[in-house]
């Protein structure tokens, strides 16, 4: 049986503000890849966020002419349930024209409505028609960038997962490039490849890769979530109270200058993995070494349920 694929829109209106005016349901949109013939008794399910600017596509990379680009599918047919995220306003999900109480928070209070609803479903069997009713599940929570700030705040909130793997992601990032005012940025924004050229990819990336990533890739998000990602420590004290297994990974060209330091954001963790992987910048799925860091991370999943 091949991985199968299913798109799947999640209501969250019920995590946005109550002081928000809304005039129609909130979205956050998903896909689900599994391979029901390979799925162990006790299940592991992955729910994965994207980075900022990014489709949830990019756990599903499919660059015309290349194989061997999507995580999702690799760890599907490793038999884990992988459930691939838009973080609020991005991707295929709901954009208000008001967007400002897109919080990092409140972007992680949806991630939450995402969790306990694919939970749910999951459990009565109604998440998609070709899974069973799953109990004895295993939960991870996996963000890449934004998406790992967003895993922070939501693990450090509710401790929805039993483990969380957080790529690229480091709680006193600080940009390096000033920012305008807020007022001066549209409500929803996007970031031209070519101007993160070298924070994003490594200097030898191919050119197709570069426009597929552009063409396919490249989302929108809101300006007070990409405010609060650029602002230094704001999710330090999320972090602090994460006391589950965690799985740093970095390359060797990211937003953490001393990835080896970044545990000490982590002091309640039971058990604290640490990959810098070489020849891979920030989007490590499109490095060529890329699925040494997917074996790490698959390897990592029973520490979780042993720990």
């Amino acid at each position: 049986m091949s991985i199968m694929r299913y798109d799947l829109a999640i209501d969250v209106t019920a995590a946005i503000p109550a002081d928000q005016p809304l005039t129609d349901p909130i979205h956050v949109t998903t896909t689900v890849f599994a391979n029901p013939l390979e799925l162990p008794e006790n299940p592991t399910v992955v729910l994965a966020i994207a980075g900022a600017t990014y489709h949830r596509r990019y756990w599903d990379l499919q660059p015309p002419g290349r194989e061997g680009y999507s995580q999702a599918a690799w760890l599907a047919r490793r038999g884990v349930i992988f459930v691939a995220c838009d973080y609020l306003g991005g991707g295929d999900s709901t954009r208000p024209d008001d967007g400002d109480f897109m919080t990092l928070e409140v972007a992680a209070d949806a991630a939450h409505a995402v969790y306990e609803q694919v939970r749910k479903r999951l459990e009565e069997g109604e998440l998609v028609d070709e899974l069973p009713p799953l109990s004895g599940v295993t939960y991870i929570g996996l963000g890449q960038s934004l998406g790992g700030l967003i895993t922070i705040v939501q693990q450090g909130k509710y401790g929805d997962y039993s483990g969380v793997g957080l790529l690229g992601a480091s709680p006193e990032f600080a940009a390096e490039v000033e920012l305008p005012p807020l007022a001066n940025l549209p409500m929803y924004h996007g970031a031209p490849r070519e101007q993160f050229l070298s924070l994003f990819h490594v200097p030898d990336v191919p050119e197709d890769l570069l426009a597929y990533d552009e063409a396919e890739c490249h989302t929108v998000l809101s300006r007070v979530t990409g405010a609060d990602a650029l602002t230094p420590n704001l999710t330090t004290p999320f972090a602090h109270q994460i006391d589950v297994p965690v799985f740093l990974a970095f390359g060797t060209h990211d937003v953490s200058t001393h990835p080896r330091s970044e545990p000490a954001s982590y002091p309640r963790s039971s058990d604290l993995t640490v990959v810098v992987m070489p020849d891979m910048a920030h989007m490590h799925n499109f490095a060529d070494t890329r699925e040494r860091l997917w074996r790490r991370f698959v390897d990592w999943l029973p520490t979780v349920t042993t720990v």
